[in-house]
C-alpha cells in the first residue's frame, strides 16, 4: 500500500500487509543449505539443487552415512579442487574437466559421488575423451609389458635378441637400436631426395656433384640394414620363415641393389642409390 500510494495509486483493500515472518523460519525444507567437508573445506549446497539428480550420492539419502551429527556436517575425505567442480555441476547441469588434472583422479571423483562422465560440457568433452583414450592406450601397454615380464622366456642370446627386436621396450640396447635404424632410414629418405634438386649448374644434380658424399651416405645406410637384416635372421626363432616373409623380402630389396652395383666395374653405385632409399622408406 505504501509503494501503491507513493506513484498514486488507491489501494483497492483497505486491510493491512500482513507481518513478514522470520526468513529462515519461513523457509521451505528444500530451500535449506547443506554444509558439506571435503577434506577441511566446507563447501553450501542448496537442497532444491540437488534432488533434480537422485541417482547421485549427495542428491539421494546415501549422503546420510556421511553426516556428522556433532559438526552438522557432512564429511568426505575427497579432493576439495575437484569437489568445487562437482558443486558447479549441481547448480549448472555440466560438469567442467580442468586441464590440469589427472583423468583418472577426476573419473574416480565422478563415480565416487555417482556422476556419469557423459554429462561433461562439449567446452571440455573433446579433451576429456582424448586424455582417457591416451590413459587407456598406456595402461594396455603396460599391461602388456607386465604380461611379458611374468610369462617365463627363454633366457637364451637369441630369444633376448628377438624380443628385443620384437619389442624395442624390453631392454635400453633394443630402444636404441630402434631409433638409430629409425634415423639413418630419415636420413636416406632426405639424401635421396636431396639427390634430384639441381645444384650449382642447372643440367647438374646434386647426386651428380656431390656424387661421393652422397655414396658414403648410402654405404653407411646399407651397412646398418645389412647389419640389422643379419641379426634379425640370426635371432628369429624359425629363420626359414622369416626368410620367406614379406618384411625380409622388403629387407632384402633395400640391401642387395647396393651390392649388385658394386660387381660390375663399369656400373656406377650412386645410380642405384635412388632405389634404395625408396625401399628403406617402405621399410621404415
Amino acid at each position: 500500500m505504501v509503494r501503491a500510494s507513493a506513484v498514486g495509486w488507491t489501494p483497492v483493500s483497505r486491510r493491512p500487509l500482513p507481518i513478514l515472518c522470520d526468513e529462515r523460519p519461513c523457509r521451505s525444507v528444500t530451500d535449506r543449505r547443506i554444509t558439506v567437508s571435503v577434506s577441511g573445506r566446507r563447501f553450501q549446497i542448496s537442497a532444491r539443487l540437488l534432488q533434480p539428480h537422485p541417482n547421485t550420492l549427495l542428491g539421494s539419502d546415501e549422503k546420510e552415512y556421511f553426516y556428522d551429527e556433532p559438526s552438522g556436517e557432512y564429511v568426505f575425505a575427497r579432493d576439495p579442487q575437484l569437489f568445487r567442480l562437482i558443486v558447479v555441476y549441481y547448480q549448472t547441469g555440466r560438469l567442467h574437466y580442468p586441464p590440469h588434472q589427472c583423468v583418472d583422479a577426476f573419473d574416480a571423483e565422478l563415480e565416487f559421488f555417482g556422476i556419469e562422465s557423459d554429462v561433461v560440457a562439449d567446452c571440455c568433452y573433446e579433451l576429456y575423451r582424448d586424455r582417457r583414450h591416451e590413459l587407456t592406450e598406456r595402461l594396455v601397454d603396460h599391461r602388456t609389458l607386465d604380461g611379458q615380464r611374468q610369462t617365463p622366456v627363454d633366457t637364451t642370446l637369441r630369444a633376448r635378441m628377438w624380443r628385443g627386436f620384437e619389442c624395442p621396450r624390453t631392454s635400453t640396447v633394443a630402444t636404441v637400436l630402434y631409433y638409430v635404424t629409425g634415423f639413418f632410414i630419415a636420413v636416406s629418405v632426405i639424401a635421396n631426395v636431396a639427390e634430384t634438386i639441381p645444384c650449382g649448374d642447372v643440367d647438374r644434380t646434386c647426386g651428380e656433384h656431390f656424387s661421393t658424399e652422397l655414396f658414403c651416405v648410402d654405404t653407411a645406410c646399407v651397412l646398418l640394414f645389412t647389419v640389422e637384416y643379419t641379426l634379425r635372421l640370426y635371432a628369429a626363432p624359425a629363420r626359414c620363415r622369416y626368410a620367406l616373409s614379406v618384411m625380409s623380402a622388403v629387407d632384402l630389396a633395400a640391401i642387395l641393389p647396393y651390392y649388385v652395383a658394386l660387381c660390375p666395374p663399369a656400373c656406377k653405385s650412386h645410380c642405384v642409390w635412388g632405389s634404395t632409399a625408396r625401399t628403406s622408406a617402405v621399410r621404415w
